[in-house]
């Protein structure tokens, strides 16, 4: 204990060390490559995660695992948008089945139908539009569950097809959350082509207005004089006030699909989700409306197969705050379904831009935790640190490095482990080299698909560092 404590002054003394000679004299471009290069050379050597011990119940199903070649760990890592677009922790999937074996994709949220971006594995599409709310905005009554995303339509004729576009996430299993844990839709398969987007254009009514011109009216309507004289079977451009006009629109009218296309799949419900199992494993599936209801809602969907090995959901909202998710209890309540072994939290950035105070960080940190025990007692928590940014361009994002402090700082008395992505990412001194190294995003906060992936990488060898570590030390104590 004592010396996590020296190590966590040491670390704390590090970043108020960086924030200091960001704001120091201007240096040359040689002192601050320099700089960046020791900072880097640092990380790399120390890469490591700080109190190991919290993740002995996770080492030791991961070390039976690897042994016996048997059963399944999940690992769910919850996030901001670093985490939704999907490639820091898709990397970390990656490099975990392989070295593991792959238990199946995990989490697999439509995001698309929500008109967001995501996972890039699993593609959507719907014959009808669907509504969504995210958990950042204030609580309206909107059901955001796991996903963070409420997602929700009332057309009684949805359907959603789901297809997986790289081959190795095959399913034979799958999970379906809905907020009360009611089969709201069939599951079914077919070998017919379904047309998911029908040829037909949605249309709208215009009335007439004195002095108005149809160039006009095609101009207000994003389409053209020749589409609405077609539409309306007009010979010339003499309209009249008062008189109605059918305009067509980008959009297409519903495709109807009659569920007499799908061969249905039985399901079982248990406590906290409803559960398929297919007889192989299956690339496509397709979803439909079960009982008649006014709403029907999707939290997500879990897709696994046969094997034993890693299953890693991924879950981030854009925009997100452990504020956010700790305002719906739903969340909470469907994140025990995934019976998570290993709770990976990446959060931070946010709270940082909103320059929030680290009393009321920690304040939020610590009822996450909380909220997420009640559910998961047994669950081992690994936190990760904001990544260094920028506020603007020039101007570093500094109090991303008082949030990891404050994080790193109550990490013992919090009882989770933490790997600090600010410092190993080079802190405030590693902007430019990111930037250089083009793994930063124009927008100066986000990070490039190679950015994403290298910061997987760097978490990869942490955890394995970490895990060699613990198993050297339990065949001590064995021996």
């Amino acid at each position: 204990m004592r010396k996590d404590k020296i190590t966590t002054i040491l670390l704390v003394f590090f970043n108020c060390l960086c924030i200091y000679a960001q704001n120091d004299t201007v240096k040359s471009n040689e002192e601050i490559l320099t700089e960046n290069t020791v900072a880097q050379d640092s990380a790399m050597l120390e890469n490591k995660i700080y109190y190991p011990e919290q993740l002995g119940t996770f080492f030791k199903k991961l070390e039976h695992l690897e042994k016996e070649k048997e059963g399944k760990i999940n690992i769910v890592h919850i996030g901001d948008s670093h985490i939704q677009a999907g490639f820091f922790s898709g990397k970390i999937r990656t490099l975990l089945q392989e070295k593991f074996g792959n238990g199946g994709l995990g989490f697999a949220f439509p995001y698309n139908l929500a008109k967001t971006n995501g996972n890039p594995v699993v593609r959507y599409t719907s014959n009808v539009e669907w509504n969504s709310y995210r958990n950042i905005f204030p609580v309206n009554g909107a059901q955001v569950g796991l996903s963070g995303i409420a997602l929700s339509t009332s057309q009684k004729n949805l359907v959603i097809e789901l297809s997986i576009k790289n081959s190795e996430y095959g399913f034979s299993k799958m999970k379906v959350f809905t907020p009360e844990n009611d089969q709201l839709y069939h599951i079914g398969i077919t070998e017919k082509e379904v047309k998911m987007e029908s040829s037909i254009t949605k249309k709208i009514t215009h009335k007439i207005k004195g002095g108005e011109t149809l160039s006009g009216i095609a101009r207000k309507y994003n389409t053209t004089v020749v589409e609405i004289k077609k539409l309306n079977k007009l010979k010339n451009n003499l309209i009249q006030a008062g008189k109605m006009l059918s305009i067509p629109t980008a959009q297409r009218v519903p495709a109807e699909i009659p569920q007499s296309l799908f061969t249905n799949i039985d399901g079982k419900k248990t406590e906290d989700f409803y559960e398929f199992d297919f007889e192989r494993e299956l690339d496509k599936i397709y979803f439909y409306a079960g009982k008649e209801v006014d709403l029907y809602d999707l939290n997500g969907i879990v897709l696994e197969n046969d094997k034993p090995g890693i299953v890693y959901h991924s879950i981030g909202v854009n925009g997100a705050r452990f504020s956010d998710y700790n305002k719906y209890p739903l969340f909470f309540k469907q994140l025990k379904g995934l019976k998570p072994d290993l709770l990976v939290v990446s959060l931070g950035t946010n709270e940082a831009f909103d320059r929030m105070s680290v009393d009321e960080f920690q304040t939020q940190v610590n009822l996450f935790v909380k909220n997420v025990k009640a559910n998961n007692p047994d669950v081992d928590i690994l936190l990760t640190t904001p990544p260094p940014s920028y506020f603007t361009k020039g101007k570093p994002n500094t109090v991303a490095s008082e949030l990891t402090n404050e994080l790193i700082i109550n990490g013992i008395d919090g009882k989770y482990a933490i790997w600090d992505m600010y410092y190993y990412l080079g802190a405030t001194l590693g902007l430019q080299y990111l930037q250089d190294e083009k793994m930063l995003a124009k927008d100066l906060v986000h990070y490039t698909v190679k950015g994403y992936e290298y910061t997987g990488d760097l978490f990869f060898e942490s955890v394995m560092h970490t895990y060699s570590k613990f198993n050297q030390t339990e065949k001590q104590r064995d021996q």
